[in-house]
């Protein structure tokens, strides 16, 4: 399998990055479902046959024939990025019969589910102004949910394990408490 860079563009939602488009020699379609649990994070559409990934490299959304992404750092950064995916997908290739393949659509997280989550005290103790840009930070993963140091007293026990569920869930890491 070979993925070539067709195309390099400036990005439009940041123009000290750029943009690229991808072409993948073979059809990737079957093998979506798999990166789905070996990517983190990742968003998949069944039906669209798209799987979306959001993280400091950037967006990046593979298709059955081809990959674009945005908000990259530089040429060197998109050739990092398709090296690094074709050794996912060939990853998943090799080892098929290792993976239960998932076809479930992961949501994104949006900075009210976590905000909703945590005490809400705005005590600052994380080191943001509020609960709503500590959240934020988490979704962005700017911050870990462990600086929140009023979410492990023991009132708020249920909704530290609701948060860190929705956070595993999402494919963000979490401690084991």
């Amino acid at each position: 399998m070979n993925i070539t860079i067709e195309k390099i563009l400036p990005c439009i939602a940041d123009p000290e990055k750029i943009r690229f488009i991808a072409s993948i020699d073979e059809d990737i379609s079957e093998i979506l479902p798999y990166l789905n649990v070996v990517l983190p994070k990742a968003i998949y559409n069944h039906e669209g046959k798209c799987l979306t990934i959001t993280n400091e490299e950037g967006i990046i959304t593979i298709y059955p024939h081809k990959i674009s992404a945005g908000k990259i750092k530089d040429e060197n950064g998109a050739r990092e990025i398709i090296k690094w995916l074709k050794e996912e997908i060939e990853y998943c290739i090799k080892n098929k019969d290792k993976i239960k393949p998932d076809y479930t659509r992961k949501d994104k997280l949006e900075v009210l589910h976590v905000y909703k989550l945590l005490p809400q005290k705005n005590c600052k103790k994380c080191g943001e102004n509020s609960c709503l840009a500590f959240s934020f930070k988490v979704i962005n993963e700017e911050k870990n949910i462990i600086n929140c140091k009023e979410l492990f007293l023991p009132e708020y026990n249920e909704k530290r394990k609701l948060l860190f569920d929705m956070l595993k869930e999402s494919g963000y890491k979490v401690p084991d408490f």
